[in-house]
């Protein structure tokens, strides 16, 4: 993806005071806006301002190299779930291809955002695990890029649970797994 720093970006980079943080949205049912820094920042991104609460949940935000060819990337966020917010939010909604979105900005000596933070990541929830001892518990979420649906066969399957799905009184699948077995396709 073709990308280009701000003005200001680029003269706080050539500074010796480089101060970088990340701003982490995760499509819940009610967003969660969360930040690796120590303190409250709101960002206008897309025009909309938005507060990304500084959480000592977040424990991990990747390192992560970007690809020049077409390839399903993801990465692991680990949120801790010190007051069960999120591990609730995992049992009890489906996150599953809920959209995460990571941006990486710059603070000036003033404790300001430098306009314009970059977006890092953008992809979807793939799989979450729940990791739990006596003192401590994580949600782990892997996020994979919009390339992960590349070569997903998307359509309706000749089976009768597909069937009942559309059309719940047809009973004409019922036997489709046993008629499979007569059709010789690309067989001998």
């Amino acid at each position: 993806m073709t990308r280009s720093l701000t003005t200001a970006v680029k003269t706080q980079l050539a500074t010796n005071e480089i101060r970088p943080f990340h701003l982490l949205t995760i499509g819940f049912s009610t967003p969660v806006n969360l930040t690796d820094n120590s303190f409250t920042l709101t960002s206008s991104i897309s025009g909309s301002s938005t507060t990304y609460t500084a959480s000592p949940f977040l424990v991990s935000i990747p390192s992560f190299e970007e690809q020049t060819d077409i390839t399903k990337t993801s990465l692991s966020i680990t949120l801790s779930g010190a007051d069960q917010t999120f591990i609730s939010t995992a049992l009890n909604e489906n996150i599953v291809n809920d959209s995460v979105v990571i941006f990486r900005g710059l603070l000036d000596s003033n404790n300001s955002i430098i306009a314009d933070p970059l977006l890092l990541y953008q992809g979807t929830i793939d799989t979450f695990q729940i990791n739990e001892s006596e003192n401590e518990s994580a949600l782990n979420i892997t996020v994979v890029s919009h390339w992960a649906d590349f070569e997903k066969k998307s359509g309706r399957k000749t089976n009768n649970s597909s069937q009942q799905r559309f059309f719940s009184t047809d009973v004409g699948m019922d036997f489709s797994s046993q008629t499979v077995l007569d059709i010789k396709w690309g067989r001998k």
